[in-house]
């Protein structure tokens, strides 16, 4: 079984030549920023796609998760990759696949070719994790601090791009095509940059590849969330349902025996495990759960016809671009003003505070969400919190472990992270899908407070569990 290192190791030092400079941090800003915009563009036109191919809610729901259970696994296999054969080498390959299935999406008019071309998407997954272990691994603490905070602005910028691209190719062009070519663009962009500007990492790990824990990962997830997206169609106590989930849940057992008892494992158990690091990645666990699930919903909410569902604005896909607005400001709020907080708080003290935010945000989405200027004002509130916790808890993360261990530490927590945007995404679905209107496929309006609900549910643990966090000495953070 692997071991981790003490977390008294920061995850760099003053002594390390700086080999990447400033335009670096602006093509790992990029990633950063590309990773979240080709993420969420799909979620403005999920309604479109729907009614353009004849599929349920909870159907549709799988054009995004596909790439969101891909990019799952693809974390766990190409952090531990990267770690093995170099940062940027595995960047490279993970755009370069992605680049494949946008210009598979951008050609195909089959329902499952696209499922497989948002699938191959989602190895731009890594790029959660690995712009910022190569800042970490190439840079000074304060510096590389620094560009982590800015790659986390890019995040929440990019959730905002989304929306907007979403929004404008959803009511411009009525055609699901334009997106997938837009995004073939962004990450040739991407490529390039990446192999013109970016300089590896010179750390690498000792071992080798850990095949059967991908493998068992990657069918324990797949059969898990299938069966969770397929009960309120199938039934929940059919066969076919309780052997995709029972199934899911031995074979994620199988998986962790395997990872523990491995020499060389694909995830490193004991960044979950070891106390410097469990409470981080937890937290990590339950922000990303509400991150699609929220958006999925209010820009379901905004586009509901309020003639047929007795709710909702009746918003065109372009009108739904506005909700880039709160979240840029909310994002760019937080790139301001996580650098002070950490100062003087710590960074535990700043997650638990951002992530509160978050609850808020859920909560006034439940108690108002039929009122257009109270969801902006939430969604500003839920992307603040958002962008600052996930940096907060990424950056306590990289103090625990040495750089050798950093792509596969933000690796756990970026799978944390996927997974959980997995789940919650599969879960929404699958309250639209069991709760509707009768006659109609439309959700039930008590189904959005219900979401909104379990979200804030999900960040108000997560928000307790950071108070937990074993707090640095402010002293020893150095000046941001």
């Amino acid at each position: 079984m692997a071991t981790m290192a003490s977390p008294s190791p920061v995850p760099s030092s003053p002594s390390v030549t700086e080999s990447n400079g400033n335009a670096a941090v602006g093509v790992l800003s990029y990633l950063g920023f590309t990773v979240l915009l080709l993420q969420v563009g799909i979620v403005p036109m999920l309604p479109a796609i729907g009614r353009q191919l004849g599929l349920s809610p909870g159907d549709v729901a799988w054009v995004l998760t596909a790439e969101l259970l891909a990019g799952a696994i693809g974390l766990a296999v190409f952090t531990r990759l990267a770690d093995l054969l170099g940062k940027r080498r595995i960047m490279v390959v993970c755009l370069s696949l992605a680049l494949v299935g946008a210009l598979l999406g951008a050609l195909t008019h089959d329902i499952v070719m696209l499922f497989v071309a948002r699938a191959l998407m989602g190895a731009q997954a890594p790029m959660l994790a690995l712009p910022e272990a190569i800042a970490n691994d190439t840079m000074h603490p304060k510096r590389a601090r620094r560009t982590i905070v800015t790659i986390h602005a890019g995040n929440s910028v990019g959730v905002a791009g989304g929306l907007l691209v979403g929004g404008l190719v959803g009511g411009v062009g009525h055609d699901y095509h334009v997106y997938f070519w837009l995004a073939a663009v962004t990450l040739a962009l991407g490529l390039a940059s990446t192999l013109l500007v970016l300089r590896e990492s010179p750390y690498r790990a000792e071992g080798g590849f850990d095949l059967p824990g991908a493998l068992l990962l990657g069918l324990s997830l797949v059969s898990f969330l299938l069966g969770t997206s397929k009960g309120p169609t199938w039934g929940w106590s059919s066969p076919e349902v309780l052997v995709l989930i029972i199934g899911g849940l031995v074979l994620l057992g199988l998986w962790v025996l395997v990872e523990r008892r491995s020499t060389h494992p694909l995830v490193d158990l004991t960044v979950i495990t070891h106390a410097a690091t469990r409470l981080p990645t937890l937290v990590v666990f339950l922000i990303a759960f509400g991150i699609y699930g929220a958006i999925s919903a209010v820009t379901r909410f905004a586009q509901t016809n309020p003639q047929v569902a007795g709710y909702g604005f009746g918003w065109t896909p372009l009108q739904a671009c506005l909700f880039a607005i709160p979240v840029g400001i909310g994002g760019l709020a937080a790139a301001w003003a996580l650098q002070p907080i950490g100062r003087r708080i710590g960074f535990a003290g700043a997650a638990s505070v951002s992530v509160l935010c978050c609850s808020v945000a859920y909560f006034a989405l439940a108690a108002t969400h039929s009122i257009p200027a109270t969801m902006m004002v939430s969604l500003a509130i839920y992307a603040l919190g958002n962008t600052m916790g996930l940096a907060a808890a990424q950056i306590i993360v990289l103090q625990a472990v040495p750089p050798s261990q950093s792509g596969v530490a933000l690796g756990v927590t970026a799978i944390l992270y996927a997974v959980g945007n997995s789940l919650g995404s599969t879960v929404v679905g699958v309250f639209f899908s069991t709760n509707t209107l009768p006659g109609t496929q439309l959700p039930a309006s008590g189904t959005y407070t219900a979401a909104f609900l379990v979200c804030g549910a999900c960040t108000t643990l997560a928000a307790l569990l950071a108070w937990r966090v074993k707090r640095v000495p402010v002293g020893e953070l150095g000046t941001l």
